[in-house]
């Protein structure tokens, strides 16, 4: 709509412009500096709001195929937190495209010579998008990072998300999960198995295989040789 109304104003003032036009810097527009008019100056700001749609046209396509990752102690309610993220993000995506052609309405409007090139003009032009950065930020700090901080409101699944950095330790080699009932699961590097430190079983095993070391150290048990 505002693409709309910007390249209508546009076409209309086009034929009653100056034979120069102040030189638009990002949305702050110099009237001192001035350059002849052509079309592709003129019409310059309408061309960013086109681009701009085409871009957020082209991630509002994407960003719904995107592959959630979900949490396997809460799988159900972990995919609606991703979904409810998502339609956040498009929301703000959408929204954002608007301000900032809000945004370059305004600094049309005074390259066009419509309002005048003023500091006040200046300031009117960038707080649409000053109310998106905020928007962002705010969106940001009550969703968290996919929507981690997003209510569940489901019970745990008693699956557990081995692939977690606070579950291994020393390069992926250990792993220590007390709420993963597994005792023996597989490394995240290279084809071995390793203990889950974890569970008590693991330490159990560990000190009956420390204990049999000992007893073959001091020659109280016999350990089978490669030979025999």
């Amino acid at each position: 709509m505002l693409f709309a109304i910007t390249a209508v104003i546009g076409a209309w003032r086009y034929g009653d412009l100056p034979a120069t036009l102040p030189t638009p810097n990002g949305m702050i527009v110099d009237s001192a500096r001035r350059s002849a008019t052509t079309v592709a100056r003129a019409f310059a700001t309408v061309t960013a709001q086109l681009l701009i749609i085409v871009l957020v046209g082209l991630l509002g396509l994407a960003l719904p195929r995107a592959r959630p990752e979900l949490d396997a102690e809460q799988p159900a309610a972990s995919a609606a937190r991703y979904r409810a993220y998502l339609a956040g993000v498009l929301r703000l995506l959408f929204g954002t495209a608007g301000c900032a052609a809000a945004s370059l309405l305004v600094a049309s409007l005074e390259v066009w010579e419509i309002v005048p090139a003023t500091t006040g003009a200046t300031v009117v032009s960038y707080l649409p998008l000053a109310a998106a950065v905020v928007a962002w930020v705010a969106f940001a700090f009550r969703a968290g990072d996919a929507g981690h901080r997003l209510p569940a409101g489901e019970k745990d699944s008693g699956r557990v998300q081995r692939d977690d950095d606070r579950y291994w330790h020393l390069a992926g080699m250990v792993y220590a999960n007390r709420g993963d009932p597994a005792v023996l699961v597989h490394r995240r590097a290279g084809l071995a198995w390793t203990l889950n430190l974890g569970h008590p079983v693991s330490w159990a095993i560990l000190a009956a295989a420390a204990a049999v070391a000992v007893l073959a150290g001091f020659g109280v048990v016999e350990l089978p040789s490669r030979g025999g």
